[in-house]
């Protein structure tokens, strides 16, 4: 209870502090009751309502209304910037896709072309082969036929010898070497 006594206190304070002010001049004692309207009042209040409306539309309402002005403009500027950013992309993305294109093509006609350049130099290195193997062939052919007619030639030398030889102890005539070598050279012409 000496809590609530002592919080009674201050508010009885305040009502004779307000009275005092209220009745400064006169001697009657007016109660004023927080609750109460008074018409004094509500004009007063309206009147600091309007002047404190008109100081924030001066001071804070324009300006705050300038700044989401100039970020409206700066969200759209940024909003069409973005568009024709994006439709730049699109176009680079368009020219892109043809240089692709057109590269694969190249590098498709390229390689068609060295394709071809392998299968014509394969051919002419076969060709080139072929030719070469032929010429050998020729070569080997004519080393052989020079062969053999040296081999016939040879073998007709000696077989001439044998057949002189042989002659030459059948009929045990000696011949000169004149004689031998016609005899030979006759013996060879007719095998």
């Amino acid at each position: 209870m000496a809590d609530s006594a002592h919080k009674t206190e201050p508010s009885n304070d305040l009502v004779e502090t307000t009275q005092a002010h209220v009745g400064h001049g006169s001697d009657a004692h007016v109660e004023i009751n927080p609750m109460e309207i008074s018409g004094q009042m509500v004009i007063w209040t309206w009147v600091l309502f309007f002047i404190t409306l008109g100081a924030l539309y001066k001071l804070a309402w324009k300006p705050i209304l300038g700044a989401l002005d100039s970020r409206e403009e700066e969200i759209q500027e940024s909003i069409d910037h973005a568009e024709t950013l994006r439709q730049e992309m699109a176009e680079l993305e368009a020219v892109k896709a043809k240089q692709l294109a057109e590269a694969d093509e190249k590098s498709r006609k390229i390689l068609e072309a060295a394709r071809k350049g392998a299968r014509e130099q394969a051919e002419a290195i076969e060709e080139k082969a072929r030719d070469e193997a032929a010429i050998l062939t020729e070569n080997a052919l004519r080393d052989i036929d020079v062969s053999r007619a040296l081999a016939e030639d040879g073998l007709r030398i000696k077989s001439a010898a044998w057949a002189r030889a042989l002659a030459g102890k059948l009929i045990e005539e000696n011949l000169d070497d004149a004689k031998n070598q016609a005899l030979t050279d006759k013996l060879i012409e007719e095998l």
